[in-house]
Formats: C-alpha cells, sequence, structure tokens
C-alpha cells in the first residue's frame, strides 16, 4: 500500500517566522513578533518561551545556542528522565541512568513540537544572569535565507545563591564579661544570599539601582576562638577553641561581605561586626574584569591607527 506524506502548508506572506513570550508567572501568554530580536536581544524570563509556525515543518534547518561564560555552545540535546530516577529504591541498583536522548532542534524541524520553553532549557542547562541564547533558522529550499533572533536571559524575582566564604570577625566583642574573650580568626563559612537583578527593559532610579546592587547574606560556619580565663593564684591561661558562628550581613561588589554575628555553642556567647570574601563570587568578578573586551579593543585600535598613519 502507498502511503502519501502530504506536505507542509507553506508559510503566508508576512507571516513571522518566531514569535516569543517574555514570560511571566501568572497570567496568559503574550507572544509578540521576533523581529525586533535581531539587532537588539529581547529579553526571556524563566517563564519565557519561543514558538514557531506550525507549517513550517520540513521547511528550516534550526540551530539554538547559549553564549554562556565566554564561550558559544549548542543547547539542542536533552536528556529524558523519569521520577523512578530520583526514587532511593532506584540508586540501590544504579548509580547513573542511561536516559534516552532527545534532540530539540529535530523535534521542531520535523513538526512535533513548535514551542521552546525556557524553563525547560533551564531543567538541562545553566544560565547566568545576562546569558545570550541564540535560535537560528535556515530555508531549505533557499539555504542563502538565513534567520537569526536572539535573547537575553533575565531571571525575575528573587534569586537565591550558595557560595563558601572566608569570614573575619573583627575584634569588637559585646558582651565580653572579664574581657574572656580576645580574638576570635579568620574561617570558613557557608554564605546563602538572595537579590533581585535589574530588569535590562526598565529604567531605575539610583536608589533602586544600590538595593539591587547588593545581596543580602546569611552565614553559618566556624571560628577558632582565643579566650584567657583566670588559672589558680591569679595566673592566667590561653586557650583557643573552636566554636560555632552564624550571622547576617550584605554583599557589594558581588564578593566582599559586611555583616555582623555571634558564637552560638561555646559559652561566653557574644556578638561582633565581622568582613568576608566570597570565594567563587570574587573568582568571577575577576574574570569579568579580565575580560573588558571594550577597554582592550579600544587600545588596540589607538595602536593599530599609529602604525597605518
Amino acid at each position: 500500500m502507498l502511503v502519501v506524506t502530504p506536505l507542509p502548508t507553506p508559510l503566508r506572506a508576512g507571516t513571522p517566522l518566531a514569535e516569543y513570550d517574555r514570560g511571566d508567572k501568572k497570567g496568559e501568554r503574550n507572544y509578540l513578533s521576533a523581529e525586533a530580536c535581531v539587532a537588539t536581544p529581547c529579553i526571556l524570563t524563566q517563564w519565557g518561551a519561543i514558538r514557531l509556525p506550525k507549517n513550517m515543518a520540513n521547511s528550516y534547518r534550526m540551530e539554538l545556542g547559549i553564549h554562556h561564560r565566554g564561550s558559544f555552545s549548542s543547547i539542542a540535546l536533552f536528556q529524558e528522565s523519569s521520577s523512578l530516577e530520583q526514587k532511593v529504591s532506584e540508586r540501590v541498583f544504579n548509580r547513573q541512568a542511561n536516559r534516552k536522548i532527545v534532540n530539540l532542534e529535530r523535534l521542531v524541524e520535523t513538526g512535533k513540537t513548535n514551542t521552546l520553553y525556557m524553563y525547560g532549557l533551564l531543567l538541562q542547562y545553566e544560565f547566568d544572569e545576562g546569558d545570550l541564547l541564540a535560535l537560528q533558522m535556515t530555508d531549505l529550499k533557499n539555504p542563502s535565507k538565513v534567520y537569526n533572533y536572539y535573547f537575553r536571559y533575565h531571571h525575575q524575582g528573587t534569586n537565591w545563591d550558595i557560595d563558601i566564604a572566608f569570614v573575619q570577625p573583627l575584634n569588637l566583642f559585646t558582651p565580653n564579661p572579664g574581657g574572656i574573650i580576645q580574638a576570635a580568626y579568620s574561617t570558613a563559612a557557608v554564605s546563602f544570599s538572595v537579590a533581585r537583578a535589574m530588569d535590562p527593559e526598565k529604567k531605575y532610579s539610583l536608589l533602586s539601582k544600590m538595593t539591587r546592587a547588593v545581596r543580602a547574606n546569611l552565614f553559618l560556619g566556624l571560628l577558632l576562638r582565643k579566650d584567657v580565663t583566670p588559672f589558680g593564684g591569679g595566673d592566667n591561661i590561653v586557650t583557643e577553641q573552636l566554636d560555632g558562628f552564624g550571622g547576617v550581613g550584605l554583599t557589594v561588589l558581588d564578593f566582599l561581605a559586611f555583616g555582623y554575628g555571634g558564637n552560638f555553642v561555646t559559652s561566653p556567647h557574644t556578638t561582633f561586626p565581622f568582613v568576608g570574601i566570597e570565594v567563587r563570587h570574587l573568582a568571577e568578578f575577576l574574570s569579568a574584569l579580565k575580560k573588558d573586551t571594550h577597554s582592550r579593543w579600544r587600545k588596540y585600535l589607538k595602536e593599530e591607527t599609529k602604525k597605518t598613519d
């Protein structure tokens, strides 16, 4: 028996090849033409979506990629998982499951799906604030027709983060009965933080910018404490011991923390100010300074101009 597969209905003239919805957690979808996302990237939140025409099957080749931490890579492949893999009983027999592979680009090209959800991409790939998402569509009948659309990722709402910080207590202890606590030394702590990123499509006042430029932190860790206690006939004994530490603070420049905390395990209990440095965020800050491509490019052009004059 001969099976005839009908050809897809061609796109009508003027039909936008791609549409996007910026994304809100609540409310209906509001798709807009992606024609404005060529020169300037459009914003996609974690609830955003990109929609392609249903009748474009077998007419275009699609490529989807991300510019993340200085490099560009494809984000077409997904590993299909099941809830069984997360159960303890499954872990008894398998350390890692052999998951099925799904090619998102082929699904769109063959018409099996026409909507790309940002939430699904985030489940498989890591996106930082401001990362670039690129969508390229190539006409199979006329490969010279290539359509490029760009989107900028923005995390809407509060964003939680965790890092390891080196905390240095300042020797201003309140209370400190009898001056027992002499000093506390720098130790490592876990830093939990929360912040809101600025929306690239909104204008903010100076106060709003300053508010969003800092992160609120909770620090938990250990500190080494130096105590002086009287012994016998008026002599003093110097002892050093580990103690639990907790505190709250604010982080500026994305890595430098200031806060106030105290010990909560060994008596006497006291409170004190402290400063801290978040390790991962410091490395990212230094890397960002190194990648100041604009200044380096301007400097290079000046040097090149002198050579050609």
